[in-house]
Parts: C-alpha cells; sequence; structure tokens
C-alpha cells in the first residue's frame, strides 16, 4: 500500500509539472548557443521556516553553461549565500542530452526520483532555458526544484524556487552578467 501511494504521488508530480511547464511552443528554439558562457552574478534568496518566518540572504553565483558535443551541453552551478557575516556554499552540475521532443534535454536516460540524484530535465522556449529537478527525500514529500533563466538585452534574468510538496521552501531572484574571456 505504501508502495502504491509513492507511485501514484510520483505520477501526480509528474502530472503536475507537465501541465505547468508544457510543451515548447512552435516558435521556441532547439539550440542552447545564446546561453553558453560563464555568468556571474547576485540576487536574494528568501527561505520560508517552519513558523512562516522568512529568512533573506544574498547570493553571489557563478553559471557556467558550455556544449556537450555536437548537441547537449553541461551546467555548472556554484552560489554563496550570505547571511549575518556566515557563508553557505553550494554546488551542482548536471549533463544534458537532447531528446525527441525539440527544445527538451534530460540529465539522465534512468531517470529515478526517490534516488539521490533523483530526475532532472531542461527545457529551451524562446529566450528561457528552464531547469527541472523533481526527487524524494523521504517517501511522502515531494521536491520540485526550478531554475529559469531568462536571456535579457542586458545579461540574464535568474529565478528559482524550491517547492517541497505544494509549500515554497525557497525562492531566489536575482541577474548575471555574461564574463568575456
Amino acid at each position: 500500500m505504501k508502495n502504491l501511494k509513492a507511485r501514484l504521488r510520483l505520477a501526480a508530480a509528474l502530472a503536475a509539472m507537465a501541465a505547468m511547464f508544457g510543451a515548447p511552443s512552435a516558435n521556441a528554439f532547439t539550440g542552447i548557443e545564446p546561453f553558453l558562457g560563464q555568468w556571474l552574478g547576485d540576487g536574494v534568496t528568501a527561505t520560508t521556516g517552519a513558523m512562516e518566518n522568512v529568512d533573506f540572504r544574498g547570493t553571489d553565483l557563478d553559471v557556467q553553461i558550455y556544449p556537450k558535443g555536437a548537441t547537449g551541453f553541461i551546467v555548472s552551478q556554484r552560489e554563496v549565500l550570505w547571511s549575518a557575516g556566515e557563508e553557505e556554499q553550494h554546488s551542482m552540475t548536471l549533463v544534458f542530452d537532447p531528446t525527441a521532443q525539440p527544445g527538451v534535454f534530460e540529465a539522465q536516460a534512468d531517470c529515478n526520483p526517490v534516488s539521490q540524484v533523483g530526475c532532472a530535465w531542461a527545457r529551451i522556449a524562446g529566450d528561457t532555458l528552464t531547469i527541472t529537478m523533481l526527487s524524494f527525500k523521504r517517501s511522502d514529500e515531494a521536491n520540485y526544484r526550478v531554475y529559469k533563466r531568462t536571456l535579457t538585452d542586458n545579461g540574464l534574468d535568474l529565478a528559482y524556487s524550491h517547492m517541497v510538496d505544494d509549500t515554497v521552501a525557497e525562492s531566489f531572484e536575482g541577474f548575471a552578467v555574461r564574463q568575456i574571456n
């Protein structure tokens, strides 16, 4: 019964993600080229606490997006969160390969949301690269992480949200500028 509930939660979570992000629009490009490079920026991270307290922290961000072969790409991200003189660092690297659907990429062919890695996929639609991650830290707790990177005339608008089940646990808004080597 517990396994059935977990499978039903997974099916509901995947259906919700499909409804939220849908298929790319007809004018979506499939190339990662406009996003390639190193992007440095900053912003503010808001974390919601157990008693509805919100903690705001300054965040420095280093995002590197580079090609993998002819059709894939790699996203490497490092963030430093600052609060009350303390520093907290996080980093991740994801390798994406194209799927049969234009503009949609998968981080691993064998997606397992209950593994340590979970599932990750990317979608390029218009000027926005969206990376979505789904995992279950516990059998009864779905974790969704959505990273949006939108190209602007001056750089890259950044937005991130981390949801646990239906509650936003953490969010980030910021801006990054491409570094010229």
